[in-house]
């Protein structure tokens, strides 16, 4: 749910009242305002009726927030803004207005800015949709500064949409319990109280950051993370495209970038090939300090080059208190495959809304290459199969493990590149 108001530092957005309904009027009344729509909807009468639409939305599990636009320094009505819930889990449509005498001072876009943070965060969403005329220029470079991708025109409206695209990164920073606000061109994702988390702290761009440069985007990266203490490395996401490649960022890794091509896969049950598991080993979640304590070292002991091992120490400790926090809810656990004692192999299995996430799999080095994996993977997807449809993992294009879970079923659902520069240690 929205915690109302939201607050930026020119505009308050909150729910509508009846005594708005003066104000409401007045702004969409005027001769500009309603130019690309039908005279009849700068009515009285039909504002007063979207007005009461609005203030009937607000009734418990409510699916839509159509909210009044105030300034703060004079408490004036100036708009609204809002989301509705579609038939589609995690999809809503958008839409924005604004008084004529408001236009022209980035306010439709800090407003717009607000809600969609608050559509991706605390409502949890994946995909906004809107629409606009094809005649209205304003509106459609407004939309495009938020993010949104137009769609072939249709009797004349153009169809809008925003989403990450990136279904790897989104179903980490949502595991993590990062945070997104929109910028121009990109998003800043932010993983509060873990600096250290290079992947959780990141830009996820519109496009590939070859088309701006380095120096342009390490301005853009230290300006969206000032006054956050601990953030020493730099970190670009974005989606990758077909001309796109590592050869395109020679400049970057001269100055010691690490350029990191990720691939998506999603396995649903009908995919799902199962192994049989050894008798002789125990797959079991860890449970206890002692199983995380040999979690941390197995991680650390295949760390990759440049990580400093204090520092990946640091960073596993607040991954393991955020993945606690999701077993306590009831969310997933971390597997291990155990001889005994002794931990083999681990993954963890958690579930967000639509799917599961696995990560951090990893088999111990001497015990390699004899099915651990593979038999505890097909554990995991018997798990998490029974409780969602679709499990999600990220691999490094080049892992060698890919070929594993492509056996186990797996598909190929798109891919993702990154840009990281980490302080040597």
């Amino acid at each position: 749910m929205l915690n109302l108001p939201l607050i930026s530092s020119r505009l308050l957005l909150r729910d509508f009242c009846a005594d708005d309904l003066p104000a409401y009027q007045a702004l969409r009344g005027t001769p500009g305002f309603g130019r690309h729509g039908a005279a009849a909807e700068r009515s009285p009468a039909y504002s007063a009726m979207l007005l009461q639409r609005f203030i009937e939305q607000q009734r418990p599990l409510r699916r839509a927030w159509q909210l009044a636009i105030v300034r703060r320094d004079n408490g004036e009505l100036i708009g609204s803004v809002g989301l509705r819930g579609s038939a589609a889990p995690g999809v809503a449509s958008f839409g924005l207005e604004l008084a004529e005498a408001a236009w022209g001072q980035g306010l439709a876009q800090e407003a717009g800015s607000m809600v969609l943070d608050a559509a991706f965060n605390a409502l949890g969403l994946s995909r906004i949709e809107a629409d606009a005329g094809e005649t209205n220029l304003p509106a459609r470079k407004l939309a495009a500064r938020l993010g949104f991708v137009e769609a072939p025109a249709r009797n004349g409206r153009v169809p809008l949409a925003l989403s990450l695209g990136m279904l790897g990164t989104e179903s980490d920073w949502r595991l993590e319990g990062s945070a997104l606000q929109r910028q121009d061109g990109c998003w800043r994702l932010l993983s509060p109280g873990q600096a250290d988390f290079y992947y959780g702290n990141a830009l996820l761009l519109d496009q590939p950051p070859a088309q701006r440069g380095r120096e342009y985007w390490e301005t853009r990266f230290d300006a969206a993370f000032s006054g956050h203490a601990g953030i020493r490395h730099r970190t670009l996401w974005w989606l990758q495209t077909g001309e796109d490649c590592q050869a395109r960022y020679r400049d970057w890794l001269d100055v010691g970038y690490r350029y990191l091509e990720s691939v998506v896969l999603l396995l649903g049950e009908s995919e799902w090939r199962p192994v049989p598991a050894s008798p002789w080993l125990s797959i079991r979640p860890l449970a206890g300090e002692a199983d995380w304590a040999q979690w941390r070292q197995l991680l650390a002991d295949t760390r990759e080059p440049g990580h400093a091992e204090a520092d990946y120490r640091a960073y596993l400790q607040g991954r393991q208190q955020r993945l606690l926090e999701r077993e306590a809810a009831g969310l997933g656990h971390v597997w291990g495959v155990f001889d005994g004692r002794a931990l083999l192999s681990c993954a963890g299995l958690f579930l967000l809304p639509g799917m599961a996430r696995l990560q951090h799999v990893t088999t111990a080095p001497h015990v390699r290459r004899l099915g651990l994996a593979s038999q505890l993977l097909s554990h995991l997807a018997q798990w998490g199969l029974q409780r969602t449809s679709r499990l999600v993992i990220v691999a490094d294009a080049h892992y060698h493990a890919l070929d594993l879970y492509r056996k186990l079923g797996f598909v190929e659902a798109g891919r993702e590149a990154s840009l990281c520069w980490w302080p040597p240690g």
